[in-house]
């Protein structure tokens, strides 16, 4: 049996991310947030010897220009078509296919997931089936898994406010223990951006990790400015 797996779902950097956050970033400045957010992930997950790394892209076409750009120590692989739902079921299967155990995959836009939120992940899912860590929006910015379920990956309705309570339901039809980690906000809005940074200021000496380019990037378009313009 392999290591456990780690895999950082995330969408190739482009002028067309983020589209939420077009209000008050240009397409330049979203695509260079998306940077940000995404090498301050790896960063993180660095640290972490106990996984083996992947890094799940799409799309698929977009992985030479992602190795060749990013510093990552372990595996580069492409996510298949579908919505998040399907790709994430695949990039899980393949990874147990492959002789991991357990699986656990994140995203990119969470700056406050860490090192050792990971770690406890994977304590909790000694105890049981699946874990989640949900996210402020109703989401859910981690899954991980003991062992492969599919199930939970069907029937889900993909971007609303009903996705983990949704999944959750699944789990308790079909009998399936899980761990609930603590929520955490995920970055899709520009009241995010704000939130993000006032968190950062009120708790930057207790953060386990900071995460520089992000907070570095808002700095540098004075992100409070453009919202109090905004309005």
């Amino acid at each position: 049996m392999l290591k456990p797996a780690l895999a950082i779902m995330s969408r190739a950097p482009s002028k067309k991310g983020k589209s939420r956050l077009g209000a008050v970033l240009s397409p330049a400045q979203r695509e260079a947030l998306q940077w940000a957010f995404l090498e301050d992930t790896l960063d993180k997950v660095s640290r972490l010897t106990e996984f083996e790394r992947y890094l799940a892209v799409t799309p698929s076409g977009d992985i030479n220009k992602l190795a060749e750009k990013l510093e990552f120590g372990g595996r580069v692989m492409p996510q298949s078509g579908g919505n998040l739902g399907q790709r994430m079921h695949n990039i899980a299967e393949r990874l147990f296919l492959t002789g991991h155990a357990p699986v656990i995959l994140i995203g990119t836009d969470v700056p406050a997931l860490s090192p050792s939120y990971l770690q406890k992940a994977l304590y909790l899912l000694e105890q049981s089936d699946l874990v989640f860590g949900p996210a402020l929006d109703g989401g859910y910015c981690l899954i991980g898994m003991r062992y492969f379920e599919g199930r939970v990956f069907s029937g889900i309705s993909w971007g609303s406010e009903r996705v983990l309570a949704e999944t959750l339901n699944i789990c308790e039809e079909n009998k399936l223990s899980y761990g609930l980690l603590e929520s955490l906000m995920d970055i899709d809005r520009p009241c995010d951006l704000l939130a993000l940074m006032r968190q950062y200021e009120n708790k930057k000496k207790d953060l386990e990790v900071i995460p520089t380019r992000t907070i570095r990037f808002l700095e540098s378009i004075e992100i409070g400015n453009l919202l109090y313009e905004e309005h």
